[in-house]
């Protein structure tokens, strides 16, 4: 069985020879540490996979299908103030962000300004973002497409969302009174955003690409809910995921994959409603359970991720403890489960647990 044909078939409750194995690595600061203690140095994405004993499972690397959804032309990038503590600059985006030299990564930066305020700076910032512009898209998509129908790994797509990328644009204060203040404004954002990843799909379709999969992100959820309520999503944001979900589906896509961290608990239903069958990463820390939501929901959604990074840093016996159960009671309602760290594998993990977690999710899925 091809690692394309498991992927698929272990996130649809198929029959797979064994389950899909891979992970989510993330950060340049765990590679080192895991360069120090032992991991051999400059290995690229296939390298890890090979290293880790993984399937080729590239959601997030360079074997995922490269979408330019950012803006054309982007904003200069410009460092606006640097200190020995901090650098303040405008990103491609129109952002503003303050980032501490002494955090790197996965320390996320501050955030003081947004490209987005009203609708007049909308309307600026919609002109950078127009699907038809050159680039968007592989120059060499009709040679991906030739090559889809017989690859033997995965290949997925990510192409869009709607609450994520408005709170990326305006800020969460801002995106959330936008419902209440300017729903006109809302709705309009919302449409752009459905013509802008319908119009890339259908190219991407058009050639003739074959996709196993389509992710769609968010990060529209905190520690204890999501950042609006359920009510509120449903009618302004579920039509964009109905489109989008049925043009894939009409062609060959049934693996749909939600991102977004956080306590998700209340957005399930809608998502399962729009035809979402896989959430990730199911963060831990948050509250969330791949038992408990498997219990509510059975065969209707399956997961990538799961599993409590903490967890993973504390060492074997806490990796036991957090891991067999969780494996064994999704083994025995059918899988549908792809057992990942619940966000990208953070620098206190050492090599050693890492490599103990891998093994220990080898010998019970085989």
């Amino acid at each position: 069985m091809t690692e394309r044909e498991r992927f698929v078939r272990t996130l649809t409750y198929g029959v797979p020879d064994r389950p899909s194995y891979g992970d989510y690595f993330g950060y340049d600061a765990t590679r080192e540490r895991w360069e120090y203690e032992g991991m051999p140095k400059g290995l690229d994405r296939n390298g890890l996979f090979r290293f880790f004993g993984f399937d080729s499972i590239d959601i997030w690397g360079e074997q995922s299908l490269q979408v330019n959804n950012g803006l054309v032309p982007p904003f200069e990038m410009l460092i606006l103030e640097e200190t020995d503590r901090y650098i303040l600059q405008r990103n491609s985006d129109g952002a503003v962000t303050k980032t501490l030299k002494n955090l790197p990564p996965p320390a996320m930066p501050q955030f003081v300004s947004y490209p987005v305020t009203d609708r007049k700076s909308w309307q600026k910032w919609v002109k950078r973002h127009n699907p038809d512009t050159a680039g968007r898209l592989p120059e060499n998509l009709p040679e991906i497409a030739e090559n889809s129908q017989g690859r033997t790994v995965p290949l997925v797509a990510w192409l869009g969302g709607t609450y994520g990328y408005i709170r990326s644009l305006m800020g969460v204060e801002n995106a959330s009174y936008l419902f209440y203040d300017d729903p006109e404004l809302l709705e309009e954002i919302i449409e752009h955003f459905t013509v802008f990843y319908t119009s890339l799909a259908h190219k991407i379709f058009s050639a003739g690409v074959q996709l196993d999969a389509v992710v769609f992100w968010e990060d529209m959820a905190y520690k204890t809910g999501p950042l609006v309520s359920p009510a509120m999503y449903r009618r302004y944001c579920f039509s964009f995921y109905t489109t989008m979900v049925n043009l894939c589906r009409e062609n060959g896509v049934n693996v749909f994959i939600m991102d977004s961290d956080g306590n998700i608990d209340e957005l399930i239903p809608v998502w399962l409603d729009a035809g979402i069958n896989v959430m990730h990463p199911m963060e831990v820390a948050a509250g969330m359970d791949v038992r408990k939501v498997h219990r509510a929901y059975g065969k209707n959604v399956a997961f990538l991720g799961g599993i409590d990074k903490r967890a993973l840093a504390s060492g074997p016996k806490t990796i036991d403890e957090e891991v067999v159960p969780k494996m064994k009671e999704m083994e025995k309602s059918g899988g549908g489960f792809i057992v990942e760290c619940d966000h990208a594998v953070p620098p206190d993990v050492s090599l050693e647990n890492y490599i103990y977690f891998r093994t220990l999710v080898k010998k019970l899925s085989e």
